[in-house]
C-alpha cells in the first residue's frame, strides 16, 4: 500500500510539474510572440523534474 501512495504522489508531482512548466512557457510565448509546442512543453517539463529528483537527492545526502 505504502509503495501505490509513493507512486500516486510522484504522479501527482509530475503533474503539477507539467502544469506549472506550461503555464510559463504559454506565459513567455506570448510575450515573445512565439508558440510554445506541447511536445517542447513536455521535454522542458522532464527535464525540471529530472533537476528536482537530483536536488532531492542531493539535499538528502547533505542532512545526513
Amino acid at each position: 500500500m505504502a509503495e501505490a501512495d509513493n507512486q500516486d504522489q510522484q504522479q501527482r508531482l509530475k503533474s503539477a510539474v507539467w502544469y506549472t512548466v506550461g503555464r510559463i512557457a504559454e506565459a513567455e510565448a506570448e510575450s515573445t510572440g512565439k508558440t510554445a509546442s506541447p511536445q517542447f512543453i513536455a521535454s522542458l517539463a522532464d527535464v525540471v523534474y529530472k533537476q528536482i529528483e537530483t536536488l532531492a537527492m542531493d539535499v538528502e545526502m547533505f542532512a545526513r
